[in-house]
């Protein structure tokens, strides 16, 4: 077995302790080189170049100087010394290859041992640590979560192809801090993520119990270690106890858990893939096979271990004696100057001269400081008379603005109870229409009802004419009997009742129309109040309209008018005033040029007070130029901006838009920037048209880069709408009231003055249309007046008429009375008349009472249009109410900005002020501490002294440079002043005594001088006292493992495959640093044997098995893993395997074995030792796999 980095107990003590391969067998002389070089054996490769650097390094300071060498010759010397360094460490090493002369008995030998120790029976016992409990995988390669108990000696991993068997392999690799290339299976870390997923997560749960775990009161009896990793390439360790607690985030800490357990999961050998065992038989070569060989046994790392040690033995022997001369050489210096400090000589009246001077020096500091600390005390006392007449200007600051807020709030809320108060009015509107339209639904279901009752009098009508026609008849029958006479009559009667109800006919027609007459009135009144307020507006707009204009001509040239009266003055006091750091710009609406006059109420509104606004670009020029505004009696916002560019090309909407950016010119790189960043213009669209405005923001999908949207509002001159989205993503629209101040924004005046003359004009047609179509509804309404009262007369007329009708037919029916002539026919058709005249009557009464219904409800149309008339006029009231309410809190608003800004500066005066104390309160304390210092140190040097009248610092100080000249003067005779000379002793003695430590830890390093004495005492048996002679010891050792390492894998290699009646040997030629292999199956017995290439699948499986087997018996690794060794197999082949290694496995008591097999395991007796691992079947129905795209 290869020697490992770490001892530990061993659980397989029936081992022969006298075998040489076994690290067991080291003696005490072992051990105590073991303790020699064990540094060494904790590096890695890259520590053990740092530790190679660092040994020369160290060890070089000590060359300080060098007389007899230039550093070119060292150089020289150590180039040559490295190329021949190699070389010899081999020759050394290999000691011309004595020791495998005898490889035959050797062999022989090994053959012997393998045979004893196959012959005994030993109880295959779990180890108490360093195997693996359980194996769990989250979102790893393509499993969403994975979890293997595993067994603590044999375990069989079972399952179909895509089941996670790999996986675990993979797994326990990565997680206990192998690299992904190792794997085969992946280049990086983020490929083993699951498709899908972000991160992934594997754990291992490592045993940690008996007398040997590791850290056991810290980690418990399991050390479970994590590591995540995810796809962006972050990855991690925890290591936590066995209740979950985290112990560790460090990836060292994990790698002394592995070194201490001898987890060699980077070793090929240990964790052996399918692949890698393809390509060690078939696709390497005999050199490659070697070095896989001597790196599966640790044979390399020992040997780079020695020669790194060989390395530094030769650093520290070629520098000794250059470390000597060093020490000699610095010895002379420190005696010499000791030699100096002992002939220094001081004049002491010189020295106490200087001493006065230097007393009255310290403390005329302290003076001079007590002085400065005066001075800043004044200054604290006028800074809190700053404050304290800031304060007062701020109170009344605060005053003034809490009068503005209050008449601003005051405004607000009779904006709101305006605005409020249109709302019940409006329900009312809301109500009236209703009552309304159901009051004209009733007239017209009125109207169909009287439209039935008319046809059934109809009906009558033509009942009674048949009756009277037989009637007739009846007469004209008794006529011939009286000679015609009641004939006569009796037509006259009939033709009087016609009549009458030809006569009543045209007086109920004369009353159904009044009806429709008083509808028509109380329409044309309705449409007539409707054009009176539109005339109205209009006029007032034009009014509007007209005033702009006239203002507009009135300001032709001056581009201030728009502003505040005094801001000329302003202007012309900032130009003059040199004080500011960068001049300010402003007022921002002087650098804007307006290209279409169009727009500008709308933006007018928009930009409001930023039109007014000044830019600075720090603070000092803000604080100035408010002082400015301040004295001018101009009040105009203040924003600090910067000269950084920004770019809005990438954040425009489409080049078919205008935008305010596009509609407008900006001179000043500052104005654009706090434009952009403040009212986004470069993302505001401008559309004329309303519903065009409207459909380009809601209708299109919201669009790219726009915030929101302008429009014209054409029911409102100089009005707008903004189209917009609300906090949740909602539409919202909002109106936009018309600019009541001068344009503030630079244009062509004559263009603006002709749009607004265009305007005015289009206003006045637009008014004389709508007073034309006014006057049109006054003539209509007159009309339907003169109606009405033209239908009354006629009533009256038709009225008389009927009651003239009725009375001539009573008279002729009284005369037809008298003459009483009964019959019996004509009677009783005269009863069927009576009956049919009833009937008719009943419904004429259901007509009359259907009009006076009618008339009723057309009563009831009539007052509820009168009230949704008046409610509609109380509506456009209320709102004319609302818009005044609207103004007066915008200009209340602009009066409380003022304040607030005034108010804001004053406090900020306040700040600025107790900024400042703040600052001198700071450097008064500096002064104060500083004070302190000087009195601290003057006291060191001596009690406080008088100063001389009229001595200063600076005085003292020219007094003191002239006695220094004069002292060093003398100094420069004698070679230095005291303190140097002392100083140069001392260094002197310093850096000799500090050779003289480095020579001798160098000599305690080589194991010269006093380490010889050390060894004596712990090497009593008579082992080598020279650290080289240790370092020769353990090479011979190496030698003998090298040698008997590869005597049992040859002899373990036919012997294990004479398991399956094959031939073959193992050759190994260390000399040349090759390794062949020659397998002779059965079937073909030439005595030469075949190349592993010319192998059968089973056969290059198998012959890879028994080459495994016999190189685990030469590790120290506690667990062994073998991935899908049978994959090639026929079953002849896979049942020898099988027990091979399950025989195998069970030789190696304690040792963990994770072998991987697709196949099923039936022909396999389960002992308490072996445990098989069924893995689930994995998920099946994928439609496209995770590469497909």
């Amino acid at each position: 077995m290869a020697p490992i980095k770490r001892p530990r107990a061993d659980t397989n003590d029936n081992v022969d302790s006298s075998r040489l391969d076994d690290p067991r067998s080291i003696s005490h002389k072992d051990t105590v080189s073991t303790l020699v070089t064990a540094p060494c054996h904790a590096l890695s490769i890259d520590q053990r170049k740092r530790a190679r650097v660092s040994v020369s390094g160290s060890y070089g300071e000590a060359s300080l100087v060098r007389s007899d060498r230039s550093e070119d010759e060292e150089h020289s010397d150590v180039v040559q010394e490295e190329e021949d360094q190699t070389g010899d460490y081999e020759r050394r090493r290999d000691a011309g290859f004595r020791d495998l002369a005898d490889e035959d008995l050797d062999t022989m030998r090994a053959t012997q041992i393998i045979r004893q120790k196959n012959r005994r029976v030993m109880d295959n016992m779990p180890a108490e640590n360093a195997i693996i409990e359980s194996v769990t995988c989250i979102n790893f390669m393509c499993h969403t979560k994975l979890h293997v108990t595993l067994g603590p000696l044999i375990n069989f991993i079972i399952g179909h192809n895509g089941s996670g068997k790999s996986a675990v392999l993979t797994a326990i690799t990565l997680c206990l801090g192998g690299k992904a290339t190792s794997t085969n299976r992946g280049q990086s870390l983020k490929s083993f993520v699951k498709e899908g997923q972000e991160s992934s997560t594997l754990i291992v749960r490592l045993k940690n119990q008996g007398h040997t775990a590791y850290q056991q009161d810290v980690y418990g009896d399991s050390i479970i270690v994590e590591r995540y990793f995810s796809k962006a390439g972050a990855s991690g360790f925890k290591l936590k106890s066995c209740s979950g607690r985290v112990i560790s985030t460090k990836k060292a800490d994990l790698e002394e858990i592995c070194d201490y357990f001898a987890l060699q999961i980077d070793n090929p050998m240990n964790v052996l893939t399918q692949d890698m065992s393809r390509q060690f038989l078939n696709s390497s070569s005999p050199q490659e096979k070697y070095k896989f060989f001597v790196k599966g046994v640790q044979l390399e790392q020992l040997d780079q271990d020695y020669q790194l040690l060989a390395e530094i033995i030769d650093s520290i022997e070629s520098k000794l004696q250059a470390k000597m001369d060093d020490v000699n050489v610095l010895r002379g210096r420190s005696d010499k100057a000791k030699r100096r400090l002992a002939m220094s000589d001081k004049q002491d009246s010189l020295r106490d001269k200087i001493r006065g001077l230097c007393r009255q020096m310290a403390w005329a500091q302290v003076e001079q400081q007590e002085q400065v600390l005066e001075a800043v005390n004044s200054e604290l006392r006028e800074a809190d008379a700053r404050i304290i007449k800031a304060e007062y200007n701020a109170r009344a600051t605060d005053q003034t603005f809490t009068e503005a807020n209050r008449a601003f709030e005051d405004a607000i809320k009779a904006a709101e109870i305006a605005r409020n108060s249109i709302l019940p009015i409006q329900d009312e509107e809301r109500r009236t229409k209703e009552l309304f339209d159901n009051a004209k639904g009733e007239s017209g279901l009125l109207l169909s009802e009287q439209r039935k009752i008319r046809d059934a009098l109809n009906g009558a009508n033509r009942s009674i004419t048949q009756v009277k026609k037989d009637i007739a008849e009846e007469h004209e029958k008794l006529a011939e009997a009286d000679g015609g006479v009641r004939n006569r009559r009796l037509a006259e009667i009939e033709q009087q009742k016609m009549d009458v109800e030809e006569t009543k006919d045209r007086y109920t027609m004369h009353i159904n129309g009044i009806g429709a007459l008083e509808e028509d009135k109380k329409r044309a009144q309705a449409e007539l109040g409707a054009a009176k307020v539109r005339v109205d507006q209009k006029k007032s707009d034009i009014q509007q309209c007209e005033n702009q204009l006239q203002s507009l001509m009135k300001d032709r040239g001056q581009q201030q008018g728009g502003y505040h009266e005094n801001m000329p003055r302003l202007l012309r006091a900032i130009q003059q005033d040199d004080r500011f750091r960068e001049k300010p710009v402003g007022p921002i609406g002087s650098h804007v040029r307006l290209l279409k006059p169009i727009w500008s109420n709308i933006l007018e509104k928009s930009f409001g007070a930023t039109l007014n606004s000044f830019i600075v670009t720090n603070k000092q020029d803000q604080t100035h130029l408010s002082s400015l505004m301040q004295r001018v009696n101009c009040f105009c916002p203040i924003l600090i901006g910067n000269h950084q560019p920004i770019d809005t090309s990438h954040n425009e909407p489409d080049s078919s838009f205008d935008t305010t950016l596009r509609v407008i010119e900006i001179d000043n790189d500052l104005v654009r920037r706090q434009l952009v960043i403040n009212q986004g213009i470069e993302q505001t669209l401008l559309v004329v048209d309303r519903k065009e405005g409207h459909s380009t923001m809601y209708e299109r999908g919201k669009l790219p880069h726009v915030k929101q949207c302008f429009s014209v509002n054409d029911q409102q001159a100089g009005w707008g709408v903004r189209w917009g989205y609300g906090r949740g993503g909602e539409p919202s629209s909002a109106p936009i009231p018309a600019f009541q101040g001068r344009p503030r924004m630079k244009t062509d005046i004559e263009s603006q003055i002709s749009y607004q003359r265009e305007t005015v004009q289009h206003l006045k047609r637009e008014y004389n249309e709508l007073d034309r179509h006014y006057k049109e509804l006054l003539s209509k309404l007159t009309r339907c007046e003169q109606a009405i009262v033209k239908h009354n007369r006629k009533h009256t007329a038709l009225q008389i008429e009927v009651q003239t009708a009725e009375e001539n037919l009573d008279r002729l029916q009284d005369a037809l009375t008298q003459e009483n002539i009964e019959e019996g026919h004509l009677e009783a058709l005269r009863a069927n008349l009576q009956e049919v005249q009833d009937e008719k009557n009943i419904h004429e009464a259901s007509y009359q009472d259907s009009v006076n219904e009618i008339d009723k409800s057309r009563e009831t149309v009539k007052e509820l249009g009168e009230q949704l008339q008046a409610i509609r006029q109380a509506v456009a009231e209320s709102e004319t109410r609302a818009n005044k309410a609207d103004a007066t809190a915008e200009r209340l608003s602009s009066r409380r900005e003022a304040a607030l800004y005034a108010t804001n500066e004053a406090h900020q005066r306040i700040e600025d002020a107790k900024r400042d104390k703040g600052a001198i309160e700071a450097k008064l304390q500096t002064i104060i501490a500083r004070v302190e210092d000087f009195a601290q140190k003057a006291g060191k040097v001596s009690p406080r002294v008088t100063i001389d009248a009229g001595e200063t610092p600076d005085s003292l100080e020219k007094k003191l440079d002239r006695l220094h000249r004069e002292l060093d003067e003398y100094q420069r005779q004698i070679g230095g002043n005291p303190r140097e000379i002392a100083e140069q002793a001392t260094a002197a003695s310093v850096a000799w005594q500090t050779a003289q430590k480095q020579v001798e830890d160098l000599e305690e390093l080589a194991q010269v001088g006093r380490l010889t004495t050390c060894l004596t005492a712990l090497l009593a048996d008579g082992s080598p006292k020279l650290l080289k002679s240790a370092l020769i010891d353990r090479q011979d050792r190496w030698r003998k493992f090298r040698r008997y390492i590869s005597a049992r894998a040859r002899s373990q290699f036919t012997y294990l495959l004479s398991e399956r009646s094959f031939r073959g040997s193992l050759k190994t030629d260390h000399q040349r640093r090759i390794l062949e292999l020659h397998v002779e199956p059965d079937e073909t017995k030439n005595g030469r044997g075949r190349q592993t290439k010319t192998l059968s699948g089973g056969e290059k499986s198998f012959s890879t098995i028994c080459l495994l087997l016999s190189l685990w018996e030469a590790m120290g690794s506690p667990i062994r893993c073998l991935d899908e060794f049978d994959v090639f197999m026929d079953n002849v082949n896979r049942d020898v395997s099988m027990r091979m290694m399950i025989v195998a496995a069970r030789r190696s008591p304690g040792r963990q074995y994770i072998l991987i097999t697709p196949q099923s395991m039936g022909n396999v007796d389960v002992a308490a030792d072996v445990k098989i691992i069924k893995l689930s079947d994995p998920e099946r129905g994928q439609t496209t796999l995770p590469f497909a795209s």
